[in-house]
């Protein structure tokens, strides 16, 4: 990646407001979401990897696989934040596989890998969408959670970080 390149947090906020514009209240249904982006969503097994994958993106096949043994909130934000890959750097991936990293679940998050940022920024911005935040936004995190379908700590993010 170059380092001159910088964040489309605008691009990834846009993609996301043009798939949610239009619903009226949460949870936002992120499967057919992808799957009318063109993708089709596998849940799967991912055997010996399971415990620390929860999904990837097969970007000349057109599917993301989610990890069928995580839980639903889990395998919303997997769905969201591939769909972001799909849909912000497909280009990129396709031209050079090996920018795309399968990452295991637990480890340290590389914090300078501007794909990885993006696609958790538009995978936020899907889930928890300004406009059906902004009304509900002086309720309990946990409560947040609950009505988006969401982990309390990507609630968390998106209420720290817009």
């Amino acid at each position: 990646m170059s380092a001159l390149r910088r964040p489309r947090w605008d691009l990834a906020e846009e993609k996301a407001y043009e798939l949610t514009k239009n619903i009226s209240s949460p949870p936002v249904p992120v499967y057919e979401i992808a799957e009318s982006s063109g993708v089709n969503v596998v849940f799967a097994d991912f055997g010996e990897h399971s415990e620390s994958v929860s999904g990837l993106c097969d970007f000349r096949s057109a599917r993301i696989y989610v990890n069928k043994f995580d839980g639903i909130a889990r395998q919303t934000f997997t769905m969201a934040h591939e769909l972001g890959h799909w849909l912000l750097h497909k280009e990129v991936f396709l031209a050079d596989p090996e920018k795309y990293p399968v990452l295991p679940r637990f480890s340290s998050p590389d914090y300078s890998d501007l794909y990885e940022k993006e696609a958790n920024k538009f995978a936020a911005c899907l889930l928890v969408p300004d406009h059906l935040l902004r009304p509900v936004r002086g309720a309990s995190v946990a409560a947040l959670a609950d009505a988006f379908g969401v982990s309390r700590l990507m609630m968390e993010y998106r209420l720290k970080n817009g």
